[in-house]
């Protein structure tokens, strides 16, 4: 496996990182292992804030709650639905991109590996040294 190695600046704190990308970057755009901290283990999700997410189904609870206050039950199941369906939405518009368990790198526009799954909480744990096994 070859490889190259390059220097950027992070976005954040324009610090310059020694970046090291691999075949399956340079010639496939395709994540193998992290150019930032060379490990090999990642998950997909969508390219969305999480807190984001959980905020907007919170908003939709509290006014389905104060339809409830208002006596208007029915209202509370439309105001989940409608938040539901607003996830539901998003879910289905917004890419998927490939994170690093590891440092926490994003990686957008790349193309997707077939070997990346889904989030993985014992994976997250081992790497976040909360796993005692």
């Amino acid at each position: 496996m070859s490889s190259e190695n390059s220097t950027d600046t992070c976005q954040n704190c324009d610090t310059a990182t020694d970046l090291t990308l691999s075949d399956a970057i340079l010639k496939h755009n395709v994540v193998d292992v992290c150019p930032r901290c060379e490990k090999s283990v990642f998950y997909i999700q969508r390219d969305f804030n999480q807190q984001v997410g959980v905020g907007i189904m919170v908003i939709f609870a509290l006014l389905g709650l104060v339809c409830v206050w208002l006596d208007y039950p029915f209202y509370f199941y439309v105001c989940l639905g409608a938040g539901a369906l607003l996830d539901l939405l998003l879910f289905a518009l917004l890419p998927e991109i490939t994170i690093c368990y590891a440092c926490k790198t994003a990686f957008r526009d790349a193309n997707l590996n077939p070997d990346h799954k889904p989030f993985d909480l014992h994976v997250a744990d081992i790497y976040d040294n909360r796993s005692k096994g």
